[in-house]
């Protein structure tokens, strides 16, 4: 048996050797690459600033697909050579930096560690939960809803999180076997395909969301309210959650007949908490408050000071303390996020994209609704493998340039990125959810691929309906 583990830790650490070597070769690449074109002669009807900008994002897209340094950083790299390479001023830089959205990802972040930190999710989650132990099948759901639903109000790797304690303490409380257990993988996989799919409903699910709004403002000063964008994205996380309740049920056999002693895990749990603390009530109504200006308020306060305000109101109340939020929120992805915004703007502003769609698509007759099909499978697939945030800074600032070429109203071409961006469901690096619940040991990645390859695709026809039908019918239309 040490035998075969050797052999087993061997073949492991031989992979990550060659995936090591992979990255610092593609990394090399990108570098000779990015040289090649600064020393290269600007084509006819590219400026130098444009050349060098398509430069620093070829860099940058390389750095954030291979992972050689931390995302963060390339985004702050690439943001450090806009103004190094004569792209853009120092001063216009470091302003794009300074996006509102920006300051509404870090406030909605902040906010969400107040929910974790006060026990205040906990209690939600397994309110929800407590609803749907009846049977083996209502649990799944209750899972799957509960994940979906906290999602909406805070991001979607925090509520996997959240989830995930109580989730593992279910499976042992049932006895199941890690990676024999049908049950185990369903409880796992619905806890982070229910994170993901809930995460497009709001601009809290993902710092994804706020970012394409971002660019939308940077690119057309068009922005999308908070209210519009539920408005806009619902009947996919709707249809979305049903269809793939359905799917793992149907193509993963449930192996347990009852879950009477997961009912009482939970009633033990509830019972443990107790009763609401002073924290958590002042913290539930700061939430509803900011919540409440968000959908009701946002011709009158900007989604941002919102959330900034309601992050004061919760030090001024004394809910948490700086100290116990620093370790909760994700800095870096405040920090990718901020150099994403930056490196993908300077595109447009130097007009790279638009002559980068020009080069492409001169010669290639798409009608608009083939070119969204085609632009939003080709995100859903790259999301796999790198991170969503990553996906939508790269795809678009070309999709918008593109999109203007066949007169895509900047809305839709903004939604067709950023909302299947937000679904990955095959691999653990595409989406915190899938690595949180992957960590468990509960599946292998056989398992989901095999089911999460068809809710990709399925997510995908859920998509073309929304735009082919929904859309038109609420007033946004495809073309303007």
């Amino acid at each position: 048996m040490n035998l075969k583990n050797q052999r087993v830790n061997s073949f492991y650490d031989k992979v990550r050797l060659l995936s090591k070597k992979r990255k610092e070769l593609t990394a090399i690449g990108g570098l000779v690459l990015f040289l090649l074109i600064i020393i290269a002669p600007s084509p006819t009807g590219l400026s130098i600033a444009a050349k060098n900008s398509l430069a620093v994002f070829i860099l940058s897209l390389i750095f954030w697909v291979s992972n050689i340094i931390p995302l963060p950083v390339t985004s702050l790299m690439g943001m450090a050579l806009i103004p190094t390479l004569n792209i853009l001023s120092v001063e216009e830089t470091f302003a794009l930096f300074g996006n509102k959205s920006v300051f509404f990802i870090l406030g909605a972040l902040i906010l969400a560690a107040g929910l974790y930190k006060t026990g205040l999710g906990s209690r939600m989650a397994l309110s929800i939960l407590k609803i749907f132990g009846d049977s083996p099948q209502q649990l799944i759901f209750g899972v799957m809803i509960t994940a979906a639903l906290l999602s909406c109000i805070m991001p979607e790797h925090a509520a996997a999180a959240m989830l995930f304690p109580i989730v593992k303490e279910i499976a042992k409380s049932l006895e199941l076997d890690p990676l024999k257990s049908n049950y185990g993988k369903l409880l796992f996989l619905a806890m982070a395909w229910g994170a993901i799919i809930g995460g497009i409903t709001t601009f809290l699910g993902g710092a994804r969301n706020p970012l394409a709004v971002g660019l939308l403002e940077e690119s057309y000063g068009i922005t999308i309210g908070f209210f519009e964008w539920v408005r806009y994205a619902w009947p996919i996380p709707v249809i979305g959650l049903g269809l793939a309740y359905i799917l793992i049920l149907r193509l993963i056999k449930i192996d347990i007949n009852n879950v009477e002693k997961a009912k009482k895990v939970l009633q033990i749990k509830i019972k443990e908490q107790g009763s609401l603390s002073l924290e958590e009530k002042k913290l539930a109504i700061i939430f509803s408050l900011v919540l409440g200006a968000w959908l009701f308020l946002p011709q009158i306060i900007d989604i941002s000071l919102v959330a900034l305000l309601g992050v004061g109101a919760t030090f001024i109340l004394k809910v948490v303390e700086w100290k116990e939020i620093e370790g909760y929120v994700n800095w870096g992805v405040i920090l990718m996020f901020g150099g994403a915004i930056v490196i993908a703007t300077a595109l447009n502003r130097t007009g790279a994209t638009e002559w980068f769609s020009e080069l492409l698509f001169s010669r290639v007759d798409l009608s608009p609704f083939a070119f969204l099909a085609l632009i939003s499978i080709f995100t859903i697939f790259l999301t796999e493998g790198i991170s969503n945030v990553a996906a939508v800074a790269i795809i678009l600032p070309l999709g918008y340039s593109l999109g203007d070429v066949y007169g895509i109203n900047p809305i839709v071409t903004t939604l067709s990125v950023a909302l299947p961006g937000g679904l990955a469901f095959c691999l653990p690096m595409g989406t915190p959810p899938n690595a949180i619940a992957f960590s468990s040991g509960y599946y292998d990645i056989k398992d989901s691929i095999s089911v999460g390859i068809i809710l990709n695709i399925a997510s995908w026809f859920i998509y073309l309906f929304v735009v082919r039908f929904y859309w038109p019918f609420i007033g946004l239309e495809i073309i303007i």
